[in-house]
């Protein structure tokens, strides 16, 4: 883990894809979701999925309906500053390392929530052994359904236009500020 903290501690942005599954034993199905991100310092992320944007500028959070033609806007501090590299950059942070196991190319971590109150309370993260990519992440949400994020396109960037982590609503689109 301190190998993979300290790859990830000079990175200032990354891009990826992931295909989200949820698998739920409930109602015998897999739910698939794709999308990708852009992401830097700062509290700095744009996830894409399809009819959904969730974009932040690390001041100002905008979570973007496709569907229901409506933008939610939030201050950074209100949602926690989450971003999703904190996972990567200080993982301490939330999450202590409970587990490390490398084998065939592959190093997999089970983190355990410093706190009773964090979603998920555990979750394994799988990295190449080399380049130290993240691979795969996998947890049990709060229904009981499992869910595995597949990772792919990662790379690692100098930089990335600002304007990546700003939203501008569509003509049309209601905008909601949150109080």
């Amino acid at each position: 883990m301190a190998e993979l903290k300290a790859d990830y501690k000079q990175e200032h942005f990354i891009t990826l894809s992931f295909e989200q599954m949820v698998y739920s034993d409930i109602f015998h199905s897999v739910d698939t979701l794709a999308g990708t991100v852009q992401a830097g310092w700062q509290g700095r992320f744009r996830l894409e999925m399809p009819h959904q944007q969730l974009i932040s500028n690390g001041i100002l959070y905008w979570s973007y309906s496709v569907e229901n033609e409506q933008v939610l806007v939030d201050s950074v501090a209100d949602i926690g500053g989450w971003n999703p590299l904190t996972l990567l950059y200080d993982p301490e942070g939330v999450y202590q390392c409970a587990g490390e196991s490398c084998s065939d190319g592959e190093c997999v971590f089970t983190m355990q929530a410093l706190d009773s109150e964090t979603v998920p309370s555990q979750f394994t993260l799988t990295a190449d052994s080399k380049s130290h990519n993240p691979l795969k992440i996998e947890y049990i949400d709060d229904n009981d359904s499992r869910v595995v994020i597949r990772i792919s396109d990662f790379e690692r960037l100098g930089s990335i236009d600002e304007s990546t982590f700003e939203f501008v609503a569509p003509d049309g689109v209601e905008v909601i500020e949150m109080p």
